[in-house]
């Protein structure tokens, strides 16, 4: 090397930091990826809406009985259905905003098969499904509900409670098969896409 002549400085920039997950837990973050798939988050959405429902129905079906505003059990299966209608239909709505569109999703992975889907056309969805089921789920429900009241001592409330469990879970067990047969075709119809673009 020439006199005089400087050598050049060593490069001391440090090495890029590895990108870290927003969520720290493993454990915390295998159940956000777990819930972050779209056919288990729309099941315990539902169930989490049908329940969380079934608190104010409960409530508001044990006041008229209990008062005896209204004693007749069709009556009482009438207004069961329009109220869990009106409470379930909304708590899902929110819930399935937060698990696919809200700032959750920013924080795990999205099924490509359905990116791009706005919140109004998924949630439709996921309730057009449920409106197709939801005939099997209320005759399940009423009729029990119906029995409980009439040949038991239980309460109407209580009635009220296990005929909607009953519904949701047949209907629960229907839904997840169609969910997992459209998730295949459309995950399918995503592969093609991708091998016809490249």
């Amino acid at each position: 090397m020439r006199r005089g002549m400087k050598s050049a400085p060593p490069d001391i920039t440090p090495p890029p930091a590895e990108e870290q997950h927003p969520i720290k837990n493993p454990i915390v973050r295998a159940v956000a990826h777990w819930y972050a798939r779209r056919i288990v988050n729309v099941n315990i959405n539902i169930i989490a809406a049908g329940l969380l429902a079934l608190i104010p129905v409960s409530v508001c079906v044990h006041f008229i009985h209990s008062t005896k505003f209204i004693e007749n059990g069709k009556a009482i299966a009438a207004i069961t259905f329009l109220l869990d209608v009106v409470f379930d239909f909304s708590i899902y709505f929110c819930l399935h905003y937060l698990a696919n569109h809200g700032p959750f999703r920013k924080l795990v992975s999205h099924n490509p098969a359905y990116r791009g889907m706005s919140f109004l056309h998924d949630a439709g969805l996921v309730q057009m499904q449920r409106a197709i089921l939801s005939p099997m789920l209320y005759i399940i429900w009423l009729v029990t509900q119906h029995y409980l009241i009439d040949e038991t001592s239980i309460g109407a409330g209580w009635a009220t409670a296990i005929g909607g469990v009953l519904g949701i879970g047949f209907s629960r067990v229907l839904h997840t098969i169609w969910m997992m047969l459209e998730e295949r075709r459309r995950h399918a119809k995503y592969l093609a896409g991708q091998s016809t673009g490249a």
